[in-house]
């Protein structure tokens, strides 16, 4: 198993001493939050350095403000289901790909673990692997292996294989990924391993989570290479050509140096991040407690807190992210709604305002009648109700909201309107 950890962008110190000045600014002088609001959501657009996996931005709320958190691991992978040995596409690449020389859109999925640029239709029903080059019929030419050995996504659990292109122009990837997908004959095995296609550099990339051997079944032969169209010109992995391994985190780059050669080294092992259907997995932390195992959550901190979550990805990579949720425990106690721009409506905080849900603030007055009602956290209290301006005196407000075990909770105080 391998944890890879995200880091945090060093700037976030200096933004986050921004915010506490703020914080001191509303606790001494109880100036108005409108201020303090620009500098928060400041704070919260700059954005973090984050990896492949993401716990979401931080937070910044008052005590009780229920807070969605939500993990996010790269696109969701369009789905390729197949016959057993067979070839399914073409599919679109998503920019244009230089393969010995040669502009393609499309590609094709070979079930045993290639693709190709051309349909290849004589090389349905290949199973052993072959040595690259290789002319012979069967054969898939104008293709990358990677690798190719006998594999069986026609197995209950599927779909297995799932392709998408990701990142910006001029540097987008196709990534093309087999996701725990069964070993014929040894079915209680997987293969985990993407095969990478590089925009404007025209390389390609191999990374191999996992190959385990499968050595009672055609000698656990695999082939990680590739080969142009004719198969007459090739280039294999050394000792990875038809032969028997095994790979656990390893990676390799195909260079074109000209029309008909490429250059083949190991690269540092990572998966591009790709949501391979369902075969990915959420969960939750605060400290060493177990919170969730889904997606998103929602937290209710009545102080500073820290979150870190994890995602499983194709049962055996594992990221780790955190993500904190500030507290500004100082709620206006006193407004004053006279129309001077300063401390003129009462507000809860409560920002990124998309990550605040099922939120609802509720203000009564002496009598224990309700003047004012919203679920929308940056909208802010007047001081009026029904468009009657509310005489001076204390008023109670209560934050009400679902916590993450769907029990309905509260935060309240007094507030005192002052003309």
């Amino acid at each position: 198993m391998i944890i890879v950890q995200n880091t945090r962008h060093p700037s976030f110190i200096s933004r986050h001493l921004s915010l506490v000045t703020c914080h001191l600014s509303l606790v001494t002088r109880h100036l108005s939050l409108v201020t303090c609001l620009l500098s928060l959501i400041l704070f919260l657009t700059t954005g973090n350095g984050f990896s492949q996996f993401s716990a979401g931005a931080d937070d910044t709320i008052n005590p009780g403000v229920p807070v969605t958190l939500k993990a996010s691991y790269g696109l969701i992978g369009t789905d390729i289901s197949t016959t057993d040995d067979g070839v399914e596409g073409p599919y679109p690449i998503g920019f244009s790909f230089s393969f010995f020389g040669v502009q393609y859109t499309q590609f094709y999925v070979g079930a045993n673990g290639w693709i190709s640029f051309s349909p290849n239709v004589s090389a349905r029903g290949r199973r052993d692997a072959f040595a690259v080059p290789s002319a012979a019929d069967y054969a898939p030419k104008n293709c990358i292996l990677g690798p190719f050995q006998d594999l069986n996504p026609e197995m209950a659990g599927g779909p297995y294989i799932f392709y998408q292109t990701i990142g910006e122009t001029p540097n987008r990837k196709l990534v093309v990924m087999w996701c725990q997908c069964p070993m014929y004959h040894c079915i209680t095995l997987n293969l985990t391993f993407q095969i990478v296609l590089n925009e404007g550099q025209n390389t390609i990339e191999n990374h191999i989570f996992k190959k385990p051997d499968c050595a009672d079944w055609l000698n656990n032969s695999a082939t990680l290479g590739l080969q142009n169209s004719s198969g007459y010109i090739g280039f294999a992995v050394l000792g990875h050509n038809a032969t028997s391994w095994t790979a656990d985190s390893l990676a390799w780059k195909y260079s074109p140096s000209s029309v008909d050669s490429f250059q083949v080294a190991p690269i540092p092992y990572h998966l591009e991040p790709m949501t391979p259907g369902n075969k990915i997995s959420y969960s939750w932390y605060e400290g060493s407690s177990f919170l969730s195992d889904q997606q998103s959550i929602v937290v209710t901190p009545m102080e500073t807190t820290t979150y870190h979550a994890y995602c499983t990805v194709c049962s055996g990579q594992v990221f780790t992210d955190e993500v904190t949720v500030y507290v500004i425990p100082y709620i206006p106690n006193a407004f004053t709604p006279d129309g001077d721009g300063l401390n003129d409506k009462f507000r809860i905080v409560g920002l990124p305002p998309e990550n605040i849900t099922q939120f609802n603030l509720q203000i009564y007055n002496r009598w224990g009648q309700m003047v004012f009602s919203t679920n929308d956290i940056l909208e802010a209290w007047d001081g009026s109700t029904k468009g009657a301006v509310c005489t001076e005196g204390i008023y109670t407000w209560v934050i009400y909201y679902e916590n993450n075990k769907k029990t309905k909770v509260s935060n309240k105080g007094s507030l005192m309107l002052l003309r």
